[in-house]
């Protein structure tokens, strides 16, 4: 009781007291100002990509999630610092091929509360990963190539290509664009593209490597 006695007695003095209802108010008006002049509990719905995490090595992520709306409920100031900190996500621990739905699951800041999550359901579908090792072509743009050195080769000239397997099976062919210049540097190193039969980009694929240089071989096969 005496502490009791003697902490109160510190508390109620001047200029404790008086430094005490400073940072109060302070306060108050720094939440006023971050709370668009209210103090009272407000609620927002904000729309949020989904979070694909813990994908097994051995799949990849074909279709991926619809967007989800979460509402989220809290003191106005909290709300309107936290938003930003808002994410959500489904986990694929154990998935295997497929179409699969999962749970959103959402994170929020202290002092935010989740309402309500739409859809709070979502699903993917996944592919077993496949490889597959495909040569290189070089393609000049803007000039041909016997004008500037017909003996060039790609460095190395085959790669692998790895990714979904319904992908990988449209791979017709994968080629290292060079552009037009007379002063081709040997030096340099030019990004590889996979194809499809009709000459279109396939995303979603990794490269190994994902850039060429390109040499010179001369007559005897040596670069």
């Amino acid at each position: 009781m005496n502490r009791i006695n003697k902490f109160w007695a510190f508390l109620t003095r001047p200029d404790v007291y008086w430094r005490i209802f400073s940072l109060a108010l302070a306060i108050i008006f720094w939440l006023l100002a971050t709370g668009d002049g209210t103090l009272g509990e407000t609620e927002r719905t904000v729309t949020l990509g989904v979070q694909v995490r813990n994908v097994p090595s051995d799949l990849v992520l074909v279709d991926p999630p619809e967007n989800v709306r979460v509402s989220i409920r809290g003191l106005a100031p909290l709300v309107n610092r936290g938003e930003p900190s808002v994410s959500a996500y489904i986990d694929l621990s154990g998935a295997s091929e497929g179409t699969e739905t999962y749970s959103v699951e959402v994170e929020v800041p202290l002092g935010v509360r989740i309402a309500s999550i739409n859809p709070s359901w979502v699903s993917v579908y996944t592919e077993d990963v496949a490889e597959d090792v495909f040569p290189v072509t070089l393609v000049f743009l803007g000039i041909d190539r016997n004008q500037v050195m017909p003996n060039l080769r790609p460095s190395p000239d085959v790669i692998t290509v790895r990714g979904a397997r319904s992908i990988l099976e449209e791979v017709d062919h994968v080629v290292a664009y060079l552009g037009f210049d007379p002063e081709l540097n040997l030096n340099g190193s030019y990004p590889v593209r996979a194809l499809d039969a009709k000459g279109r980009n396939l995303s979603g694929l990794e490269k190994t490597p994902a850039e060429i240089r390109v040499v010179e071989v001369v007559e005897n096969g040596e670069e």
